[in-house]
């Protein structure tokens, strides 16, 4: 079968058949495969049938850049985007969105969801996320039965099990399909800076069992710039390096910034894109723009979540014009993004998790080493993992190289928003509906599992402690409960702040340092107490009543309470809704990256309370406070209705 020019492989023809035949159908394959012309086939069949289509995407990059793909594959006017901090073309045929946002329109019952004939899950094994895969399930269980699904995973073993259960609790046909065949075929190596290319059975021979001797090596973990060069003199860029902590991206981009890897034709297309971009996103503002661009120009980045957006999103452009061959990147830049190389380097394989460092999954490694390999370009794609043999368990290292990907787990935990919503419709029916997630499935009992009981006492001990504050009255939706089931995200500190009139004396250019500090999530060794200079005599008040709520939590059983206020970007986000310069916002040190995805979700926070909240005079300082930050370098949509 031919579609889009292109000769289908045999399970795209199988999925494409699914599809037409009216099927739901889950699709597991090695990354790069072609999976996305799947779900382009399904978008095309909505359009004929005059029908939408959903498009759900984990991470913020990967919406960003389906929003332009299907721009330029179906047309402007067909194509919406809706991710909290930007919403264009809402009514389009073809709208992507965050997961949490399409959880968020079904808990609501919109209409607009009425037309929709597939959803994509995009990166579904996602599910396995410790921190949002609980909003996949809460779709997969309660979106409207007439939504089929087209859902797009990495290989993973438990995907049969995935299927039946969402076949079960939608009753509904999945055809699941799996492929294993990769289209072009990888060549994995390991690196020693002493050794050279080594094998497994000279790291078992080299590997110290004694634990002192294994620390005394690893502080001299070698630099990038061996196997760079390597690599480099074999001609098999262009090459994406992954580190596992933004300085060390920043720090190997650095010390590689002097190879000119362009050639002058290169070099003059790679100059008029960083002149017409630089100029799009105004940044020549920005006071790293001048040795950013001599890195760019020479054919060499980082990328990380640290970064100022904007320069991020310049470096995506030139990675996918060809014009970086040589990318330092974290591992976010695997996820989903079709940004494929022909060499990937692994800087260790071994990664700091917060506490210790641990070797990584099967499953994140093959999904980072799927990006080599370039389709119609490279006959095989390289890999190698840079390692320390003497302190490298030879054990760990087989496993992550030749291991079975790790299986998909239930992360269900329901939240506030949707016990709210579902315990005012269906009183004690809502049991029902919890019951049915997929860790009571993988139990084999939705009734009498102990993972079932447990999450049950937790569902019980969070309608006490709703009914006690307000939220609540027995099974019926108070005032308060109805605009925290509306709010959906920090939806029960929103409310309670209101609710006790924390908003009515703030002035309008502190409303953001107060929700800032609602949605900042507390990194370990940074200072959360952030709040000096003139005006933050609400904060005292703000966090008492955040308090009440987590003390009143913790006595009614609730094991995860909602988070304490976070003021440690209090000064920057108070100078910026003051009128403060990009140059004055990044001169307090913070990462960029990290005070304006903060910033973003106060935006977000902001917008959907404006449209929510029953005061007209508290709604309007909301949009007094959101003209007064959503500006510059921290407005998404301009940045994304630029590209």
């Amino acid at each position: 079968m031919e579609y889009l020019g292109f000769s289908l492989d045999p399970f795209q023809e199988q999925a494409v058949s699914a599809i037409d035949q009216g099927h739901s159908v889950i699709v597991a394959a090695p990354t790069g495969c072609g999976k996305t012309l799947i779900a382009e086939y399904a978008i095309e069949l909505c359009l004929r049938q005059g029908r939408r289509t959903v498009y759900t995407a984990p991470i913020k990059t990967l919406s960003n850049q389906k929003y332009r793909d299907f721009r330029a594959r179906f047309g402007d006017a067909a194509v919406g985007i809706h991710t909290g901090d930007v919403t264009i073309n809402p009514e389009a045929p073809i709208l992507i969105m965050t997961t949490e946002i399409f959880r968020n329109m079904i808990l609501e019952k919109t209409s607009r969801l009425d037309n929709v004939l597939f959803t994509v899950f995009d990166e579904i094994h996602y599910l396995d996320d410790p921190e949002r895969g609980t909003v996949w399930e809460e779709c997969i269980i309660l979106a409207p039965r007439h939504i089929q699904f087209v859902c797009l995973s990495a290989t993973v073993p438990n995907i049969h099990e995935l299927s039946a259960w969402m076949e079960m609790v939608r009753d509904v046909r999945f055809v699941t399909i799996v492929e294993e065949h990769r289209p072009v075929p990888l060549q994995h190596y390991l690196y020693s800076a002493r050794h050279g290319t080594i094998t497994l059975q000279g790291i078992r021979r080299l590997y110290r069992k004694n634990e002192h001797d294994r620390k005394r090596f690893l502080r001299m973990k070698p630099s990038s710039k061996k196997i760079v060069l390597s690599v480099l003199q074999m001609g098999r860029e262009p090459i994406l390096y992954f580190c596992f902590n933004r300085r060390a991206c920043e720090r190997n981009a650095d010390m590689h910034a002097g190879h000119n890897l362009l050639d002058p034709q290169e070099q003059q297309a790679s100059r008029e894109l960083i002149d017409t971009l630089v100029a799009q996103y105004h940044l020549d503002e920005y006071e790293r723009t001048g040795p950013l661009r001599m890195m760019w120009e020479a054919g060499c980045a980082f990328h990380h979540a640290g970064m100022l957006p904007a320069a991020k999103e310049v470096v995506e452009r030139l990675f996918t014009r060809g014009l970086i061959k040589l990318l330092f990147c974290t591992e976010t830049f695997a996820l989903g993004v079709n940004m494929p190389a022909c060499t990937v380097i692994f800087d260790e394989l071994e990664k700091f998790n917060g506490v210790e460092f641990k070797f990584l999954m099967t499953r994140n490694y093959n999904q980072m080493a799927g990006r080599a390999g370039r389709r119609g370009m490279d006959p095989v794609g390289y890999v190698y993992a840079q390692v320390v043999p003497e302190a490298a368990d030879p054990k760990e290292i087989e496993r992550i190289q030749t291991g079975r990907n790790e299986e998909i787990r239930s992360r269900f935990i329901a939240s506030y928003s949707t016990i709210l919503t579902l315990y005012s419709q269906f009183g004690e029916g809502a049991f029902d509906l919890f019951r049915k997630c997929l860790r009571n499935y993988r139990n084999g009992n939705f009734e009498m599992s102990k993972a079932y009981r447990k999450e049950e006492v937790q569902i019980r001990n969070r309608i006490a402690f709703l009914q006690a504050v307000g939220f609540l009255d027995g099974d019926k939706l108070t005032d308060k409960g109805r605009l925290a089931a509306a709010v959906n995200g920090y939806e029960i500190q929103a409310a309670q702040l209101y609710y006790t009139r924390a908003f009515d004396d703030l002035p309008v250019d502190q409303i953001p340092v107060v929700l800032g500090a609602l949605v900042t999530e507390e990194r370990r060794g940074r200072n959360r107490d952030g709040a000096h200079g003139p005006g933050f005599k609400i904060r005292a008040d703000a966090e008492k009543v955040i308090n009440d709520l987590r003390r009143k939590e913790m006595k009614f059983g609730v094991a995860a309470p909602v988070r304490a206020l976070d003021y440690a970007f209090a000064a920057p986000i108070y100078s910026w809704a003051r009128g403060c310069t990009l140059a004055d916002l990044l001169s307090y040190g913070f990462p960029e990256g990290a005070l304006i995805r903060v910033m973003r979700m106060t935006i977000q926070l902001l917008r959907t309370l404006r449209d929510r909240l029953p005061d007209p005079v508290i709604a309007e300082r909301m949009d007094q406070a959101l003209e007064l930050i959503n500006r510059g370098v921290v407005d998404a949509q301009a940045e994304l209705e630029v590209g």
